[in-house]
């Protein structure tokens, strides 16, 4: 089997090129803190995109009743800036997640993004606003093994059936590497945060992870919004190293859920 950064260099074609919204995206996710002038600047160029956020910034996704946001600022100023910017990513990522990763990676994604952000909140482990983009690229692999692979990549995931250990020791018996691998590399090359990266390649083994309150929180995610609780398998070891109830967040399944789909909806007009 080749060395990994050999298997890595097979792959660099297959690195998606970056268009001018996502890579805007990607330098508001490098940034510390939203640059709301960036923000504002990105939604005047795009009016499809802009009519997006608005739609969700006034959905009850963020309440319990519908507002009338009519300017990004008073979207900003309402919601947050974080907020906003997690919006706006999502949204660009939307189209390269639809027309290049398998089927349904972006509906699965908002969930697992919805599900961190609720976890984040409950637990208490880090940032609420961060636990949302880290739900939300944690599977960003799977796009370039479906670029790379096509339908074999396409029918080795259906295959799996939501069976994580069984996706993953196929991938790496296939092409020598996991989706959590080529995703943090993918991240690695966009200069992504260290903690992204970090998530994404210990997403399945947390404790491995430098940050794993970070990682375990996306793996809790990923296994609620995944699979039907009464089948799921979840490592001991890890929920007592978080200090987390399984049962208490499986009681949130329905709840994250139905706000994931909140947001789906928003978008079944465009």
């Amino acid at each position: 089997m080749p060395e990994i950064d050999e298997i890595i260099k097979e792959y660099d074609n297959y690195m998606p090129p970056l268009s001018e919204p996502m890579a805007r995206a990607l330098e508001a996710i490098r940034a510390p803190q939203a640059d709301t002038r960036a923000l504002s600047r990105l939604l005047l160029q795009d009016t499809i995109l802009a009519s997006k956020t608005f739609k969700l910034v006034n959905s009850t996704y963020f309440s319990g009743t519908s507002r009338q946001l009519t300017s990004i600022n008073k979207a900003l100023m309402s919601l947050g800036a974080m907020k906003v910017k997690n919006i706006i990513i999502a949204l660009v990522l939307q189209k390269f997640y639809d027309d290049e990763g398998p089927k349904n990676l972006f509906s699965h994604s908002i969930a697992c993004a919805t599900a961190c952000e609720f976890l984040a909140k409950e637990y208490k482990t880090i940032n609420a606003d961060d636990a949302f983009i880290l739900g939300f690229l944690h599977d960003i692999g799977m796009v370039i093994f479906k670029s790379k692979h096509g339908e074999e990549y396409i029918k080795l995931h259906n295959e799996s059936k939501g069976d994580y250990e069984t996706l993953l020791k196929q991938e790496k018996e296939l092409y020598g590497i996991s989706h959590c691998e080529i995703g943090a590399r993918l991240c690695e090359k966009w200069n992504m945060p260290k903690i992204l990266v970090d998530t994404i390649r210990y997403h399945h083994f947390p404790k491995e992870a430098k940050i794993p309150f970070a990682a375990g929180i996306v793996y809790l995610a990923d296994r609620i919004v995944s699979v039907k609780p009464d089948i799921m398998e979840v490592n001991q070891d890890v929920l007592e190293y978080l200090q987390v109830s399984f049962t208490d967040t499986v009681n949130l399944r329905e709840k994250i859920l139905a706000k994931s789909n909140i947001f789906l909806k928003e978008l079944s007009d465009f």
